[in-house]
């Protein structure tokens, strides 16, 4: 059985998919859309899930996981993906001192389209002593797509949060490139009622030059990133350094920065999505025990 990863880049050894939908449908006007909302939110030290809302195509299961110190959710997008004039958003809750880990089922894909965008919205809420993880597989840009996604988190002063994504830049095992389309993806993270970060990611209709240039992506074709707001930010900020010192000798380029605020920023960069995945599950794996006091593993659904 494959991995995610390997699956996503093996896609295309026998099989032949095509990356944007025109090709298969002709005109994406006559195609259905999604419009929708989904939310959950849980109470309490033991958490109770206290509210619920699913809309096709967004799915929350809640599988039998192994022990991972917190209530664990499933999110499942059975659309297969996102094409253009989708909108999506997900509403995420814990209050109450709920501990709670959020993962995803599988790649969230951005197919390439002609007309209009699709929009994401995600919202994450950790109120009132509560611990929120959101761990995604990530996303996978095909060429030509259009994707505005917009993430807004609140912490509250007394409550932690753990947040990641990575973001793949076409399929490289086909020598797939991205030549054109546009990504907005912005992360707007509230603290106690103040504006802590506000981070734009933006590439546009140009060529996507930023994806060449020094200043932009350098030629990279993955990225990641890894948000941290819990205790003692300056020991946690030196345990995440001690672990990408070991990814940047193994060829991922990996950097830290602790904010005035005590939120802890992780980036990757490079053009192995394999090495950035590994790093980026390894400081995932070994945070969570380290400043949450959670066991030291990955969800076995992500690593599958």
């Amino acid at each position: 059985m494959f991995s995610n990863q390997e699956a996503s880049e093996n896609l295309g050894g026998n099989m032949t998919i095509a990356s944007d939908f025109s090709q298969v449908y002709g005109d994406e006007s006559d195609l259905q859309r999604f419009s929708s909302m989904a939310s959950i939110e849980f109470s309490g030290v033991n958490p109770k899930l206290v509210g619920l809302r699913q809309q096709a195509p967004i799915r929350f299961l809640f599988p039998e996981l192994e022990e991972m110190g917190a209530r664990s959710v499933v999110l499942v997008n059975t659309a297969g993906g996102i094409v253009g004039g989708d909108e999506l958003t997900y509403n995420i809750s814990a209050k109450d001192g709920a501990n709670i880990l959020v993962t995803g089922q599988a790649f969230e894909k951005v197919y390439g389209t002609r007309n209009k965008p699709s929009r994401l919205n995600v919202k994450l809420d950790s109120r009132k002593g509560s611990v929120v993880e959101f761990l995604p597989q990530g996303t996978i840009f095909f060429n030509k797509s259009n994707l505005e996604r917009r993430t807004t988190i609140n912490i509250d002063r007394d409550s932690h949060l753990l947040f990641g994504e990575i973001m793949y830049f076409g399929r490289t095992a086909m020598s797939e490139k991205i030549t054109a389309g546009r990504i907005i993806d912005q992360t707007d993270v509230w603290f106690g009622g103040d504006r802590i970060l506000f981070d734009s990611f933006r590439l546009t209709h140009d060529g996507y030059s930023a994806m060449h240039c020094a200043a932009g992506l350098n030629g990279a074709t993955c990225s990641g990133l890894l948000l941290l707001m819990a205790p003692k930010p300056e020991r946690n900020l030196n345990h995440i350094l001690e672990l990408l010192d070991t990814a940047n000798s193994n060829g991922a380029l990996g950097g830290a920065s602790l904010m005035n605020s005590g939120l802890i920023v992780v980036r990757w960069l490079g053009d192995n999505a394999t090495l950035i995945r590994q790093s980026f599950g390894n400081v995932w794996s070994n945070i969570r025990g380290h400043a949450l006091g959670r066991p030291n593993i990955l969800p076995s659904i992500w690593t599958i």
